[in-house]
Parts: C-alpha cells; structure tokens; sequence
C-alpha cells in the first residue's frame, strides 16, 4: 500500500452536493485515497451530515448554503459545481477569488460568460476546468464527429436527455457543433424546405440542426448523423448510467492543478 503525505491529497468541495450528481460525485470522491471531500454546499438539507443524506452514514461533514464561508473554513484545491447555471457562474467567481479551481459540470455558459471568466481566471491567477460532458466515450464522440466533419460537411445533431434537463440544447450538443463547424472543409449543401410548424428542423447552432429530446427513461444520449453522396455516417454516444461520468469527474479533480488558465472540454485533459 502506498501511502501519501498530506500535501498530496487532494481537498476537494462539491457544491449541489445534495443532488443526483452531487451525490455520486461525494461518494465518488470518498472512495478515492488521494482525495478528502473537506466540504458539501447546497441548499437543501442544510445543516445536516452529507454523509447520512449520500451515503447513509455520517462523516462529519455538515451541509452549508455558504460557499464563501465553506471555502475559507475548509480550503480546499478543488470546488466540483453541479448546480444550476446561474449558481454555477456565481460559485466560479467565488471559487476564482478564493484561490480554488471550480471544476465545473453545469453546461448553458454562454460565449460572453465564459470570456468573462477568463478574465477572471487571469486576474486572479487560478485556473478554471468546464466541462460540458465528463463521460469520456461523449469526448471521443465529439473527436469522432469533428474528423468526419472534414469529408461530410451535411451534418445533424440529435440530443436526448432525461426529463429533469433544464437546458436545451445540450452542452455537449453545443459543443460539437461547434467543432463541426470549425472543421469543416467546405459549406453545407443548402436544403430548400418548407417547415410546416416553426422548429421543425430543430435549432442552428453553428449552421449544424440539433434537435432536443427530453424524455422520463433517459440519462444522456446524442446521435451525430452525416449525410454524403449515396451513405449515411451515424456516430453515437450513450451514457446509461451516471456513473459514466464519475471517471472524467476524477480525472479532471486530479488534473486541476496542473492546468492553466480556462479550460473548457474534457478532451484538453486526456
């Protein structure tokens, strides 16, 4: 058994520690021997042990609504946000002026916030990781896609996630959009319709159609389908399981140190 000094454990905070990916991002990292959890946030349950409301035993660690407060008692390297998007903005200035990498799982940050993070994250010198999806089969998804972009550039997004998503479209749709467009070696064949209702051929992003599902049943699914002379090209990610996303979350925890500036996309850290 190895056997590590203090100053090699990684601290970490986990705000929205009292939902679903919060949850399994606390019992994640008390699994781990190189990490400590060293605070929980989140407005519900508030002054109750983390440990009891995630992983039915205490540990000692009452759940706070003060996330500034948490970070200065606790100091810890990393604060993992799984919140809300507007939280998440908040939690990162925080977590920046504090001298804490913010790891963030929330996806919706629009251009114009994350230049306005960056800003941040050079003023004050502490990195920053946004990770629109964590599970790593969605990074090589979004590789794939952007490859294939350079021989098909007729492209389409289908995204569909569990029924509680309350962003549309996805991050990772978003994302690899995005990609699609900057890899793009030529434009689009335009394709003449009449749509018969309004959003019938989902939303542009990035002059890519993505279409949104939102589903009870689904956890976090995306088809990116091309179309070229005579074949159809289909990558496909699905993640199951929540779990799926926990190896990515680790790996960005025990990345963060070594990143600078804004980071945003889990593939930067593979």
């Amino acid at each position: 058994m190895v056997t590590l000094n203090t100053e090699d454990i990684i601290r970490v905070a986990v705000a929205g520690a009292c939902g679903r990916m919060g949850k399994l991002v606390v019992q994640t990292v008390l699994k781990q021997p190189d990490m400590a959890l060293v605070s929980a946030i989140d407005k519900q349950h508030v002054g109750e042990d983390i440990g009891a409301v995630a992983v039915e035993h205490p540990i000692g660690i009452a759940v706070t609504d003060h996330l500034a407060e948490a970070l200065t008692q606790t100091q810890p390297h990393v604060l993992v946000d799984f919140t809300t998007l507007g939280a998440a903005v908040s939690h990162v200035y925080t977590a920046l002026e504090h001298g804490v990498i913010p790891v963030v799982g929330t996806s919706g940050f629009s251009v114009q916030t994350l230049s306005d993070i960056r800003e941040a994250v050079e003023r004050t010198g502490t990195a920053c990781i946004i990770v629109p999806n964590f599970a790593i089969g969605a990074v090589l998804m979004m590789r794939f896609a952007k490859e294939a972009a350079r021989y098909f550039p007729n492209a389409e997004i289908i995204e569909l996630h569990h029924d509680g998503k309350v962003d549309a479209p996805s991050g990772t749709a978003i994302r690899t959009a995005e990609m699609i467009a900057a890899a793009r070696t030529e434009r689009p064949r335009q394709i003449v319709q009449e749509q018969k209702f309004e959003g019938a051929r989902g939303a542009s992003v990035a002059n890519v159609p993505v279409h949104s599902v939102r589903l009870p049943g689904l956890v976090a699914h995306q088809m990116v389908i091309f179309g070229g002379q005579g074949e159809i090209l289909t990558i496909r990610h699905d993640s199951t399981d929540r779990q799926s996303f926990m190896p990515g979350v680790m790996l960005a925890i025990r990345k963060a140190r070594q990143v600078q500036g804004l980071v945003v996309g889990l593939e930067h850290l593979l």
